[in-house]
């Protein structure tokens, strides 16, 4: 599977190069943290490792890709009522 890989891993912009190959090795031992949200108003926490399945979001959604009208499960709160909290 060809992917184009991004300049600073040693390719001129445009270039192509397999992931398997290349930026796959760039890639190992990466971690990627995920981040915890909280209701203001209930206290809530919303885990992006976690997502909220029975409500339509999957584990792993990024914050950012939870839609706009998603609210808190628990006391329905937009999603502007929630901030970045670490646990």
């Amino acid at each position: 599977m060809l992917r184009r890989c991004p300049s600073p891993f040693g390719f001129p912009p445009g270039a192509l190069a397999t992931i398997e190959s290349h930026c796959s090795d760039l890639y190992q031992g990466v971690v990627t943290q995920t981040r915890t949200w909280m209701c203001l108003i209930c206290g809530w926490i919303y885990d992006e490792a976690t997502g909220d399945p029975e409500h339509g979001i999957a584990p792993g959604t990024a914050w950012a890709d939870v839609p706009m009208n998603w609210t808190c499960p628990e006391c329905g709160a937009r999603k502007e009522d929630f901030e970045m909290v670490e646990i």
